[in-house]
């Protein structure tokens, strides 16, 4: 009986140690994982039985989780090192704590016969660990991957350690109650202490990001503002002048063609190849429409940002389009500058997908509108894509990205906006037929007067 005690005693160990890791790890290992996983623990159990001593227990967790962050790290090539790292400290740390809390309520309880007492405890104390784990699996596996999980597997380490070394103290020779206790407590206060400074770390990192993120966003905001002063003023001088110069064309062509069929009457080949010459040098079609429909746009901020986009396609040698029909005098009541921020980014995403296409050999183009019935402002945009686009639930994921080098916040960045919004702003994007399309609709419950 106690052979099988002890036998079932160690399976259920090994596995309840395997199972923590993994859930830790966020791993699922399959039946042949297992297999091997509870062969090396039953070695190590029975290499480690000859010493015959409670701190053996200590080496072989020890042992245990540089078998288990070998095997999957560098056998499997399953998870990150610092999460197979921090999920091997947890459950080392827990193996030696439950040791550790069976030695306190020995030295309290006077136990007639210790070994069922130990057997008992090996059993239900892993059992209500594995439970509350499996209930706060979600949040303990988020923080073994945030961005401060180097900080907590540091703090792992040192608590590991310390219950390591309380243990060697503690668990081979038999202590006076008094310090037992004061030694538990001890390992009490230092776990409670270690979580305070991790808060701690977190929360003045939070702060600095926070800090950062506002500095970095008022710079934006100034820089924006500052854009707009200036694009403004050259959008007063298109007004001016484009109907003039379209009208000037028109007129223009329109004589050239008279004294064409002048020319060819009066058998002047000589004029008419000179004056289509003429005609050719002085009309860049692309030129004279490098701003189409923007002299309809009344709103400033609007005009500016559409103004600073066109420019940036035109420059960099992208066909492109833009619409602006009827005439925009006045747009729903919202936060211009967000709105503003969400265009440039939808610009700016269109435009790096156009120039990632033709650099692959594909022929990039990017076609945007501004739009209006019924009150409400519509802006659309689309540009041409290469091969399979992504799922458009990761494009919207901080961090997913199909450009080299790049944050991949675009889309994100934009939810985040409209989700201030939600009542007022209406978002729409997704592939289709080669395209990418992106539309955003501001609804007009409110007009503002734009004057």
């Amino acid at each position: 009986m106690t052979l099988f005690l002890q036998i079932l005693v160690m399976i259920f160990s090994a596995v309840v140690d395997i199972w923590l890791f993994c859930l830790f790890a966020q791993i699922k290992p399959g039946k042949l994982d297992w297999l091997l996983l509870l062969a090396l623990e039953a070695v190590l159990s029975v290499a480690l039985s000859n010493f015959q001593t409670y701190s053996s227990l200590i080496y072989e967790t020890g042992l245990e989780i540089l078998l288990f962050c070998g095997y999957f790290y560098l056998l499997k090539k399953a998870g990150r090192f610092r999460q197979l790292l921090g999920a091997g400290l947890l459950f080392g740390i827990i193996s030696l704590v439950i040791q550790l809390g069976m030695k306190v309520l020995v030295s309290l309880l006077p136990l007639p016969n210790y070994f069922y007492f130990d057997a008992f405890m090996n059993l239900l104390l892993p059992l209500a660990v594995l439970a509350l784990v499996i209930w706060r699996r979600q949040r303990i596996t988020n923080l073994l991957t945030d961005t401060n999980s180097s900080i907590l597997v540091s703090l792992l380490a040192y608590l590991y350690f310390v219950c390591c070394a309380i243990g060697v103290y503690l668990l081979d020779d038999e202590k006076p109650t008094e310090v037992v206790l004061l030694f538990f407590f001890l390992l009490i206060f230092q776990a409670i202490f270690l979580a305070v400074i991790y808060r701690e770390i977190v929360h003045i990192q939070r702060q600095l990001l926070d800090q950062q993120q506002q500095e970095a966003l008022a710079r934006q905001q100034e820089q924006l503002i500052k854009e707009n002063e200036q694009l403004k003023e050259y959008a007063a001088y298109l007004d001016q002048n484009e109907d003039e110069l379209r009208r000037f064309k028109h007129d223009y062509q329109n004589i050239l063609l008279s004294l064409k069929v002048s020319a060819e009457k009066g058998g002047s080949q000589a004029l008419v190849e000179e004056l289509e010459k003429y005609t050719s040098s002085q009309f860049d079609q692309k030129a004279l429409r490098k701003y189409p429909d923007v002299n309809h746009v009344k709103i400033p901020e609007l005009k500016s940002i559409a103004i600073a986009k066109l420019a940036k396609l035109y420059n960099e040698k992208i066909d492109y389009s833009f619409g602006c029909e009827p005439e925009i005098s006045q747009i729903p009541q919202t936060n211009l500058l967000d709105l503003v921020r969400i265009i440039g980014i939808a610009f700016d995403n269109a435009i790096e997908a156009s120039q990632q296409l033709e650099a692959l050999g594909g022929q990039g183009r990017v076609e945007a509108m501004y739009y209006q019935e019924g009150g409400d402002f519509e802006f659309m945009i689309r540009n041409r894509i290469g091969g399979p686009a992504a799922d458009p639930g990761k494009l919207a994921q901080a961090g997913y990205t199909t450009k080299e080098a790049h944050a991949g916040l675009g889309l994100a960045n934009v939810k985040e906006i409209v989700s201030q919004h939600d009542e007022q702003m209406l978002l729409d994007y997704g592939p289709e037929d080669g395209w990418f399309n992106f539309s955003l609709t501001l609804l007009s419950e409110n007009v503002e007067e734009e004057i």
